[in-house]
């Protein structure tokens, strides 16, 4: 079991950022604790193959061998397996990147919280976006098959290739609710996926949206505007989620 986090972080993926650290942080000291007997083990012999090239051909070949088994023999014990929480991580932060120019270029009209803690609950919030539509949750997916096929069944549920994800949705619901209840306003629920490709248009399971990562920031703008969502009005809506979710990491 992983431990707990201890630097504090902020911005998109932080928390996943964060778990996937500790995660390598693990990895890396058995790791060492490997190399501490494989090495000696493993360069023995090839520490006796290269003194039996020098002396029967010259010494920098000799040397040569040795460095290249050192090579292979590191490469091989700290090879990384890769989480999923890094890989997470790295999907949150491109979300980032696309949500951006919404901001940049809104003039006021938009407003963006990445990565915030549920009150109450170990939970984290991906993207909440503010804008003229009202409030929108995104859940971020990096869902990296892309021959597996995202689907809608006939009783309405999400699939990814052959996985139910009926309690992703759920979950999103979920977090998409405790947001409304932070801002005191219905809060929109939408998954964005990276890699796996959506039908054009996207999809929709349960109340929430379901998109290409890609479409989000032309979805977003595409949504009816809401009475009353002006700037001001996105400005409080702003504050109020920044001081009532902090940062999860």
């Amino acid at each position: 079991m992983p431990r707990t986090p201890s630097k504090r972080r902020s911005g998109a993926g932080a928390s996943a950022q964060a778990m996937a650290d500790v995660i390598r942080g693990d990895e890396r000291r058995k790791q060492h604790r490997t190399a501490a007997w494989a090495l000696p083990a493993s360069l023995v012999p090839s520490a006796a193959a290269a003194y039996m090239t020098a002396a029967a051909t010259n010494r920098y070949v000799g040397a040569t061998v040795l460095v290249i088994a050192t090579v292979l023999a590191l490469r091989r014990i700290y090879r990384s397996k890769g989480s999923s929480w890094a890989t997470g991580a790295a999907g949150e932060r491109r979300t980032r990147r696309i949500l951006a120019p919404l901001v940049w270029c809104g003039l006021g009209r938009w407003a963006v919280l990445h990565d915030r803690q549920i009150p109450r609950s170990r939970a984290n919030l991906d993207h909440l976006i503010i804008g003229r539509c009202g409030p929108a949750y995104v859940d971020t997916k990096t869902w990296q098959s892309k021959t597996s096929k995202v689907r809608i069944d006939a009783r309405g549920s999400l699939w990814y290739g052959r996985y139910p994800q009926q309690r992703a949705v759920e979950t999103v619901l979920w977090e998409a609710q405790r947001a409304a209840e932070t801002l005191g306003h219905p809060v929109r629920a939408i998954i964005a996926v990276h890699h796996a490709a959506i039908p054009p248009g996207g999809l929709v399971s349960a109340g929430v949206t379901i998109i290409q990562a890609t479409e989000l920031r032309r979805h977003l703008r595409s949504l009816p505007k809401e009475p009353g969502w002006n700037r001001a009005r996105i400005r409080q809506a702003a504050l109020l989620a920044d001081q009532q979710l902090r940062p999860a990491a």
